[in-house]
């Protein structure tokens, strides 16, 4: 079976990601709700294929060989990236929804910021700056080559008598 996970899936999903945080708002005033919930959608949709593309593999593991194993790899940290993306910008429809929920519900303390619409699109906006970082970290990361093997130990391993420390020699009664 050939592997459906390659450069360029890394470099399509790389190039999908860039594009929909290079959309996403960076001031208040461009935030809007249902492009949020777009935004959500397109970011799940994106988490969804790669997670799809990594069964494909994993339905029969003993034709994954090493270099693509390391390819899925990273693939797994791509949908991690993507994931905390998705967390962040679910982090920012909570606060849109929680402000609405505030204006909705008379009894709840009332502060002149905790039912401001612009300090809630500030903070939404905040949040997606931080879910565009991610996800441009995340693209990059894609497009980075696969990190090297670790290399092996530096100094050579000796097989001979392990010599004790002075201190424990000290403990140790004379046997002679």
């Amino acid at each position: 079976m050939s592997s459906s996970v390659t450069p360029a899936t890394f470099d399509c999903l790389a190039r999908r990601l860039e594009e929909l945080a290079a959309s996403f708002p960076t001031s208040p005033d461009a935030v809007d709700l249902i492009t949020l919930t777009d935004d959500i959608g397109v970011l799940a949709h994106h988490l969804q294929h790669t997670i799809e593309r990594a069964q494909e593999r994993f339905t029969t593991p003993q034709t994954v060989y090493p270099p693509e194993r390391v390819a899925l790899v990273q693939l797994a940290q791509a949908t991690a990236g993507i994931t905390r993306g998705l967390d962040t910008l679910a982090q920012a429809l909570t606060y849109a929804t929680t402000g609405f929920q505030r204006e909705a519900v008379e009894d709840l303390a009332h502060s002149p910021l905790r039912n401001d619409p612009e300090v809630l699109r500030i903070m939404t906006a905040e949040k997606y700056v931080a879910a565009r970082a991610r996800l441009r970290h995340t693209a990059a990361a894609l497009r980075a080559p696969s990190a090297p093997a670790p290399p092996g130990p530096s100094a050579p391993r000796t097989t001979g008598p392990r010599t004790q420390p002075a201190a424990v020699q000290s403990r140790q009664p004379n046997r002679h």
